[in-house]
């Protein structure tokens, strides 16, 4: 997966740099991978993370060493549901991974529980962990609930 970072001196694309970057496990805190990052142009370098696991959350940090101020330090998070992806970008072989997280929307068991809150859950593909829960509301965002034990599902595929 590349790792692409932009860096900008004063509001001016900065070239010539060669950033560090360092890569930390988000669960453990360890190093899993560290180096210098390959200037790309216009102010954009990229890093090769060869060991990312999609199912793993990652911390990043890039410094452009020779850069001061804020323009000197980018940092951000990765995994399957990463919230800065738009600051860094985050390619698996030249699929972009939020198309894992559409498709699990459009096909993976889907219900709506018993209950007032997060009672709209999406199941990741083991059809059993929930990975997304929300608030079913109405126009007027007051929560919608069903009859109790009526049944409101998809299931995976449908």
């Amino acid at each position: 997966m590349w790792v692409t970072i932009y860096f900008q001196d004063y509001d001016t694309p900065a070239t010539g740099l060669t950033p560090d970057i360092r890569i930390r496990s988000v669960e453990t805190g360890d190093v899993v991978t560290s180096g210098t990052m390959s200037e790309i142009g216009e102010g954009w370098y990229k890093y090769d993370f060869s060991s990312y696991d999609i199912s793993k959350d990652y911390y990043i940090f890039a410094d452009a060493v020779s850069l001061v101020g804020p323009d000197r330090y980018q940092v951000g998070v990765t995994g399957e549901y990463g919230t800065n992806i738009d600051t860094i970008n985050l390619l698996s072989d030249n699929i972009d991974y939020r198309t894992t997280l559409v498709r699990k929307i459009l096909t993976n068991r889907l219900e709506l529980e018993d209950g007032e809150t997060e009672n709209w859950v999406l199941y990741d593909d083991d059809d059993v962990t929930p990975i997304i829960k929300w608030n079913v509301t109405d126009k007027d965002d007051d929560v919608i609930t069903q009859i109790p034990y009526s049944d409101s599902r998809r299931t995976r595929g449908q």
